[in-house]
C-alpha cells in the first residue's frame, strides 16, 4: 500500500483484511510507507523509515519514502509470493511486478472509473455545477492496464461485479466488506416520544446521492430530526443551505467515531449513486438500525433486497415517502433493523477475510 496505512478509511479497510487472512493462516507482510493502524499480530509489517523519520508527515518525506518503499517490496518477493496491490500502488509497481512473473492480485474497490464517470457527469450537470469526480481519460486507461496484468480481481459487490464482467473474465474474486462485531456500541435509549433521527454517513456528497436526501427533506417527517455527518465541503452543499440550516438538521464534518452516530441513530440513509462496497452499511447492520438505500448503497450484504430496504433513492417523492413510512412506524424499524443484524454476522472483519484467502488461494492454484 503506496500511502500510509491509518486506522480509519481505505487504510483500515486494507489492515483489518490482510489481519484477518494472518488469522485464517496465510503469511502475510504488508509493506507501506507508514503504519498507524491497530496492532496486526501475524503480519509482518514493513515501513520505509524506522525511528524519528519515520514519524514525519508523509507530505514531508514521501518523495523519499515511496520510491524507497517500492524498491524494498521488489527486494522482498521470493518464489511462491503474491503480490496484493492496492489503489495506491502506481501502475509502474504494476509493470515491474509483472515483469518479474509474480502474480498480482488487485483490489477493486470502487466500479470501474469507465463506468461511474458517465453517471458521476450526469449527476454534476444535473446539479448545475462542474464535474467535481476528477476521473480522467488516463487515469480510466491506467485503471484497465492494471486489470490486464492482475491474475485476480478482488471484486466487492454485485455492481463491481458487473463494471469489471466484461474485462476480467473468470479473474473476478467476488467478495465483500466486513465491519468489526467487537466496536459495535449499545444503542442509546429511546424514550417512546423521542424524535427519530435518521443519519447520513460520507464524505462524497454528489457521488453519495446526499442532494437527493437533502431534496427529500423539504418536506421532511413530522418530529424527525436529520443527522448529516462526515461530509466535505462542496459546492452542491450551498445549493441547500435552506434546508441545511433547518433546526431539525444536524450537520459535521469528518468523525473517528462513526460507531456512536449510528448508537444514537434509528435509521441509515444512503442514496449513492455509485459505489463498490460501503462499509457504513456494514457499520450500521452491525448497529441493528434499519438502512434504507440505493441499489449501489446497499452493496453485497443487502443485494437481495431481504436485508436493506432498497429503492430508486434518485426518485425523490418515493424517498420522502419511505422516510416518511419509517419515521411513523417503531415497528417497521425494529423489523429491519433486526434483519441487518441478524445478517452482519457473517460479515465481520475476520470471517470476510478468511473466505478471500480461500477463493485466492482455489482460483491462484487452478
Amino acid at each position: 500500500m503506496s500511502a500510509p496505512t491509518a486506522s480509519h478509511g481505505v487504510g483500515k479497510t486494507c489492515s483489518s483484511l490482510v489481519g484477518g487472512m494472518a488469522r485464517a493462516g496465510a503469511r502475510v507482510t504488508l509493506h507501506t510507507p507508514r503504519y498507524d493502524g491497530p496492532p496486526l499480530p501475524g503480519v509482518a509489517i514493513s515501513t520505509s523509515f524506522g525511528g524519528l523519520v519515520g514519524r514525519l508527515p508523509h507530505r514531508l518525506i514521501r518523495r523519499y519514502s515511496v520510491p524507497r518503499l517500492h524498491r524494498n517490496f521488489y527486494r522482498s518477493l521470493e518464489e511462491g509470493d503474491v503480490a496484493y496491490l492496492w489503489p495506491s500502488v502506481p501502475i509502474g509497481v504494476y509493470r515491474a511486478v509483472h515483469e518479474l512473473g509474480v502474480p498480482i492480485v488487485m483490489e477493486a474497490i470502487n466500479t470501474l472509473m469507465k463506468d461511474a464517470r458517465p453517471i458521476l457527469d450526469a449527476a454534476y450537470d444535473g446539479l448545475g455545477l462542474p464535474h467535481g469526480h476528477n476521473i480522467t481519460q488516463a487515469r480510466i486507461d491506467d485503471e484497465v492496464e492494471r486489470i490486464a496484468l492482475a491474475s485476480a480481481i478482488l471484486s466487492p459487490s454485485p455492481a463491481t461485479d458487473r463494471s469489471l464482467a466484461t474485462v476480467a473474465g473468470d479473474r473476478i474474486v467476488r467478495t465483500s466488506y466486513a465491519t468489526s462485531l467487537a466496536d459495535v456500541r449499545p444503542r442509546t435509549p429511546r424514550p417512546p416520544d423521542a424524535p427519530v433521527t435518521f443519519l447520513f454517513l460520507g464524505r462524497d456528497v454528489v457521488r453519495k446521492g446526499l442532494h437527493h436526501l437533502l431534496e427529500a427533506w423539504r418536506v421532511p417527517p413530522p418530529g424527525a430530526r436529520l443527522r448529516v455527518i462526515g461530509i466535505d465541503p462542496s459546492p452542491m452543499l450551498r445549493l441547500y443551505d435552506d434546508v441545511l440550516s433547518r433546526p431539525d438538521v444536524f450537520v459535521s464534518g469528518f468523525t473517528r467515531d462513526p460507531m456512536a452516530e449510528y448508537a444514537r441513530s434509528d435509521v441509515f440513509v444512503l442514496p449513492s449513486l455509485e459505489e463498490g462496497d460501503p462499509l457504513v452499511t456494514y457499520d450500521a447492520a452491525a448497529a441493528g438500525i434499519p438502512i434504507l438505500a440505493s441499489a449501489a448503497g446497499a452493496g453485497r450484504i443487502g443485494a437481495d433486497g431481504s436485508v436493506v430496504r432498497i429503492m430508486d433513492t434518485t426518485n425523490v417523492e418515493a424517498l420522502r415517502d419511505e422516510l416518511h413510512a419509517l419515521a411513523a412506524s417503531r415497528e417497521l424499524r425494529e423489523e429491519w433493523g433486526a434483519r441487518a443484524r441478524r445478517a452482519v454476522a457473517d460479515y465481520d472483519w475476520s470471517s470476510v477475510a478468511a473466505r478471500r484467502a480461500e477463493a485466492l488461494a482455489t482460483l491462484l492454484n487452478r
